[in-house]
């Protein structure tokens, strides 16, 4: 059973075929506001108060690009880092964890890191983002503070869709990845190099 009805999974594919199209654009900033629209969309057909896109990049989780509910407490900030080896988005990509969680307080995994009572996580759903080559680039996450019960497999393969297509952006030629990079005027400075 999914969490949402078949016409907010229309309208998730439908985010999805106008992101494509955003992206195709060469315009770094249309990019970037394309993938928070995309961001914006995805949290609010799912239900979620957190979505945001990772990157996996030395042990670290970097939060690449954000959108949150109104009031959110900014547990997850565009541009900041925690150690990816405390984080669901590495156990989802190992395996340890599920891609959907319908309630994360009933997972003795996730109980286990310190950031689902620290942030108060009912709910979570991330999807690796892989690019052509196999590495994987990060993820795509959701989260909410309530749980969902129905959450499940359909929301995951839903989610699996929006990250292939961010996977075949920091594909073309790496604009995707470089766009991501323009959260703030300074964070050009805190840009990690390119030799990855």
């Amino acid at each position: 059973m999914s969490a949402y009805t078949r016409g907010e999974r229309h309208a998730l594919q439908s985010i999805g075929q106008r992101f494509a199209i955003a992206t195709s654009d060469q315009a770094s900033q249309l990019r970037y506001d394309a993938i928070r629209t995309l961001l914006n969309q995805v949290r609010e057909a799912l239900h979620m108060d957190v979505v945001f896109v990772s990157e996996f990049v030395d042990g670290q989780r970097l939060f690449r690009c954000v959108d949150a509910a109104e009031g959110e407490g900014g547990a997850v900030v565009e541009g900041n880092s925690d150690p990816l080896a405390q984080s669901y988005c590495l156990r989802v990509v190992d395996g340890r964890l599920p891609q959907a969680i319908p309630d994360a307080m009933a997972s003795p995994e996730a109980l286990a890191l310190p950031a689902t009572r620290a942030v108060g996580i009912g709910a979570h759903l991330s999807v690796p983002i892989v690019l052509r080559t196999g590495q994987v680039f990060g993820t795509l996450c959701c989260f909410s503070h309530q749980a969902h019960p129905a959450l499940g497999s359909a929301d995951a393969a839903a989610l699996s869709a929006i990250a292939e297509l961010i996977a075949a952006g920091i594909d073309a030629r790496g604009a995707l990845r470089d766009t991501l990079w323009l959260r703030a005027p300074d964070a050009r400075a805190s840009r990690p190099p390119a030799s990855r």
